[in-house]
């Protein structure tokens, strides 16, 4: 398996390749997170580039990844240590207000990347329409991702939004299966399965609003008793405004609920032998069977991956989301 960096700089493509160490990392995500290379090089006289330039991977001549430089990490032995990030992250940096109406997420999708001047490449038509939004002082990135969660909350249906190799891409989870399948008899060489309820967890739902006379006063709470008894209060906190109905107050709090009473569960696998076609976004047909209380033997998504080149290998780590 071979790789090539190119950086351009004021007009003159650069081959990289040849002075970078080993230790190549390429990162993606399907979590709304920037797709990120990482990589060094030895200061040679000839590679010129600086922050801003774009940055291209390729491996056995297909391109993997198009970002630009965004850090530069000197030592004192002359060594260059890079980081670049995907059009995401410019749509996570910037935010702006935009009102709009009667427009599907994909409608919405290109007509932020139009506004921030972002080339677009597959994106599916998502069909259901969102009746009026106001996003004001969001980030662009935060914006897709409303409209793809009332997407999914309307049509039951899953979306992905990424960089796509220099285009910004939208695809619905089950055109990205793949026939790919990991098990522990080779295709996973380690794994780490990890269960919380420290961080990202709730039984408890306490919904603020400020009055006309800005004075906070309880609007809405509710919570899951027998988690309570189970796990102790873990309250979670929200101001809102006051214009918020009873009805609308119940709905989001019945909404936070859902989503953050339960144990968070984390898995990561490795494989030794990497498979740059396992990436963020696909699922795959995972199998460990004495994996603590649950087992797995079904398909299940990569929401994260990490592949890594060093010392003449290509290793993979690749989070995938627990399903029940």
């Amino acid at each position: 398996m071979e790789f090539r960096i190119l950086i351009a700089h004021n007009g003159t493509v650069y081959d990289a390749t040849p002075v970078t160490l080993e230790g190549v990392e390429l990162f993606q995500s399907i979590r709304m997170e920037a797709g990120c290379l990482r990589f060094s090089v030895v200061r040679d006289g000839i590679l010129n580039f600086v922050e801003g330039d774009k940055v291209q991977f390729y491996v056995d001549g297909l391109l993997r990844f198009a970002g630009w430089v965004m850090t530069k990490e000197r030592t004192s032995a002359q060594i260059i240590a890079v980081t670049a990030y995907d059009m995401l992250f410019y749509l996570a940096k910037n935010k702006d207000t935009y009102v709009y109406w009667d427009k599907t997420a994909t409608e919405v999708a290109k007509m932020i990347a139009a506004g921030a001047g972002l080339p677009v490449g597959t994106m599916t038509d998502t069909g259901w329409k969102i009746p009026q939004r106001i996003e004001e002082g969001q980030t662009l990135l935060d914006m897709i991702q409303s409209a793809l969660d009332l997407t999914e909350k309307a049509t039951g249906k899953e979306y992905f939004f990424f960089d796509g190799g220099g285009r910004l891409m939208l695809r619905e989870r089950q055109e990205l299966v793949t026939n790919g399948v990991l098990r522990c008899d080779g295709g996973i060489s380690d794994y780490w399965y990890r269960t919380d309820i420290s961080k990202d967890t709730c039984n408890t739902v306490k919904l603020y609003q400020a009055g006309r006379k800005e004075t906070e006063h309880l609007a809405f709470q509710a919570e899951n008793a027998e988690k309570v008894g189970t796990w102790g209060k873990l309250q979670y906190y929200a101001h809102v405004p006051f214009t918020l109905t009873e009805a609308q107050l119940k709905e989001m709090a019945e909404s936070v609920l859902q989503e953050k009473c339960r144990v968070v569960k984390e898995l990561t696998v490795e494989n030794i032998n990497g498979d740059l076609f396992l990436t963020a976004g696909q699922s795959v047909y995972l199998e460990i069977p004495d994996l603590a209380e649950i087992g797995i033997a079904k398909m299940s998504l990569i929401e994260k991956s990490t592949h890594i080149f060093k010392d003449g290998e290509h290793k993979m780590k690749l989070e995938m989301r627990v399903e029940e």
